[in-house]
């Protein structure tokens, strides 16, 4: 009965009115005081608790010879009225929420206008949001996408649309990985570690609609650089767990034309994919 009530409470029902709801669920007539006395609460707040849930169609006050006496209504009924009225709210809030933010985003767009840009942001621990910023940032950019990656798992081996898009465009994308023994794709719904070989061929499957990559056994931060007039770089701290690491945004050209610099230089000393597997796997392997 302690997880029902708790259950109820997380969909907005008190505590006491928790405890009447459950019995009422018992499915006898009774009187307030009855309902009182089994819920444990005082007849005051019973009897507030059924006029509430009698107007709300949850049960039937019921006029006996000499007292009111009540009963839940048909459970199903009495579900379809929660569930709307759970849907209704939400759709309420998020109404509101979106025409909250269609008003409120044009006041974050004039200030950008009035010069007060940020040039540096930073974004504390793992959420969805980092990546939708990344994307933000990408969308953003027209001619060129330079990405630095210590490359670990792979959740979808296919190129989206966009990619391709940004590609067919004229933009240019180049990516370093830093290539892991413990690679792991998504397979399924699991994830299956599959190693150098297997990521190697995984990439050269992917080569030309994702980019041009080469492979390197060393990325000492993950980077992103775009239109070479923004910087991401997600900070690699292996102390550090994913959901307490940090990610920083430098929108300073200067600062971007400098990491591109070092991405080129990276690059001449990264390897392609067949190289690298020459160079990594024995002989034997091949």
């Amino acid at each position: 009965m302690k997880e029902i009530i708790q259950n109820l409470e997380a969909l907005g029902f008190t505590n006491y009115e928790s405890r009447v709801f459950c019995v009422l669920f018992e499915g006898n007539l009774l009187t307030a005081s009855e309902i009182a006395k089994k819920a444990e609460i005082a007849r005051s707040s019973a009897y507030d608790i059924l006029k509430s849930f009698t107007e709300k169609g949850i049960c039937n006050e019921i006029q006996t010879s000499s007292v009111a006496k009540y009963e839940i209504i048909d459970p199903k009924v009495v579900q379809d009225k929660i569930e709307k009225e759970i849907h209704d709210t939400y759709v309420n809030k998020t109404t509101r929420l979106k025409d909250s933010f269609d008003k409120l985003t044009p006041i974050f767009k004039a200030k950008e206008l009035e010069g007060e840009k940020v040039d540096v942001e930073l974004i504390k621990g793992f959420n969805k949001h980092r990546s939708a910023k990344f994307m933000q940032l990408w969308e953003s950019s027209s001619k060129e996408l330079l990405l630095m990656n210590k490359l670990e798992v792979m959740a979808d081996t296919s190129i989206d649309e966009f990619t391709k898009n940004f590609i067919t465009g004229g933009g240019v994308i180049k990516t370093i990985y830093e290539i892991s023994e413990n690679f792991r794709i998504n397979e399924g719904g699991k994830w299956v570690v599959v190693g150098v070989q297997k990521l190697i061929d995984i990439l050269n499957e992917m080569k030309g609609e994702g980019g041009e990559v080469k492979l390197t056994k060393k990325v000492y931060q993950n980077m992103a650089i775009f239109d070479r007039k923004v910087v991401y770089i997600s900070l690699v701290d292996p102390t550090v767990s994913r959901y307490n690491r940090s990610d920083i945004i430098v929108k300073n050209q200067n600062f971007a034309e400098a990491m591109a610099l070092y991405f080129e230089q990276s690059w001449r000393d990264a390897d392609k994919p067949e190289d690298f597997r020459d160079k990594a796997l024995p002989k034997s392997n091949e």
